[in-house]
């Protein structure tokens, strides 16, 4: 069916065309869709290259990265050795430190041949050495006996000889002592 309007122009209706309308949000529509997912692209891009130089930058720090933990490693050995040797040196009874007062105690007439430590019991050693007399010998023990960092002193043995190899040489009294000392002393 046709429809005319025989109306004259100003007396017709005019109707809005709302397919128009329909048109023109479509597009819109549309166009902020496509807007979207081009910003959404760009972003996901943008991203993706940041992502990508952080990762490479992060690889670059990967050397140092295991240079520290290497170095936290080694920091880590290093204070456990530490640990280990300020719990040795706490334990330890060094008789060096000892050794000019040993020689200030020693009486006239008397020598001393050598000093050894035990390496079983660290806090004894034994003495051994020459007199020109027992009185020397005793002399020696009670000054030793008088040192408070020293527990006991022992007279293992005592042995009469001659002072030299010439004739006619002096006679000389070869003793051995061992000596204990205390924990007094240790620092």
């Amino acid at each position: 069916m046709i429809r005319i309007n025989l109306l004259p122009e100003e007396r017709r209706k005019s109707e809005v065309p709302v397919y128009k309308f329909f048109l023109a949000g479509t597009y819109l529509v549309a166009a902020l869709t496509l807007l979207f997912w081009a910003y959404s692209l760009f972003m996901f891009k943008y991203t993706e290259s940041t992502l990508a130089d952080a990762q490479a930058q992060i690889s670059s720090l990967h050397v140092w990265q295991e240079r520290y933990e290497l170095n936290q490693a080694q920091n880590a050995e290093i204070n456990k050795r530490n640990n280990i040797v300020q719990a040795k040196v706490k334990d330890r009874l060094l008789w060096s430190n000892s050794l000019a007062e040993l020689g200030n105690v020693t009486p006239y007439g008397c020598w001393l041949l050598s000093v050894t430590q035990d390496k079983a019991k660290a806090s004894e050693i034994t003495i051994k050495g020459k007199s020109l007399s027992m009185e020397n010998i005793l002399e020696f023990i009670a000054r030793l006996q008088k040192d408070p960092t020293i527990n006991s002193v022992d007279l293992l043995d005592t042995k009469l000889s001659k002072a030299g190899n010439a004739a006619g040489s002096a006679s000389a009294i070869d003793f051995s002592l061992k000596v204990n000392k205390s924990e007094v002393g240790k620092k």
